[in-house]
């Protein structure tokens, strides 16, 4: 009996040293986050300045729902970084820089969450399609974006008016910094192009 209650003393102790250990030697990820960077300018004519936006959840594939940061390669196949990841999942991310974004523009009365408790005349539908690292052989990769965006009427349910957002990237260093620097760019394109495309869509 005290040779076994030794063996545990002496083992107890070792497996707490090795375990913090282990802990001190994982390497730690970096985690990235989109910025608003575009500027904006306020739109002085509108067909719905007296009129609120809700924007809608985004809708994408459960494999963007997630924090992690994908890559392809040309065969097709997908990975994930292991040391980057998304502070928040993509479409959260482009969901609150688009609401930003329509704030600072004016065209509406004022621009809401999916979730608030205020009452709403609009709602703006996004699906994101795409939103993909390609990496070639020789090193450097492609970025592919595309999303989907309607403007519909709360209550007749009529669509206002709807587009296709696709926009590319080439010659992006196949790595997690060179995804994320050039999504950045590839985002503040988008918001811009969102921006000029309501614009107009609300001043006919």
């Amino acid at each position: 009996m005290r040779t076994i209650i030794y063996s545990i003393n002496i083992l107890f102790p070792s497996m707490i040293f090795l375990g913090c250990s282990l802990q001190t030697t994982v390497p730690a990820s970096s985690k990235y986050m989109l910025n608003a960077h575009a500027e904006v300018t306020p739109i002085a004519e509108s067909l719905y300045k007296d009129k609120v936006l809700r924007v809608g959840r985004m809708e994408s594939s459960a494999l963007l729902a997630g924090r992690s940061i994908y890559y392809e390669v040309e065969n097709g196949r997908s990975y994930s970084y292991t040391k980057a990841r998304w502070m928040e999942s993509v479409p959260q991310q482009l969901t609150n820089l688009i609401m930003i974004s329509l704030t600072k523009t004016e065209i509406f009365k004022d621009v809401i969450p999916f979730r608030s408790l205020a009452k709403n005349d609009l709602i703006l539908e996004t699906s994101l399609y795409s939103f993909t690292q390609t990496i070639q052989e020789d090193g450097n990769s492609t970025l592919n974006v595309a999303m989907k965006v309607r403007l519909v009427e709360q209550y007749s349910r009529k669509i206002i008016a709807n587009r296709l957002f696709e926009l590319k990237k080439e010659g992006v260093n196949g790595d997690s910094v060179g995804a994320t620097e050039g999504y950045q760019e590839l985002s503040d394109q988008l918001l811009s192009e969102i921006n000029s495309w309501l614009e107009e869509s609300c001043t006919q």
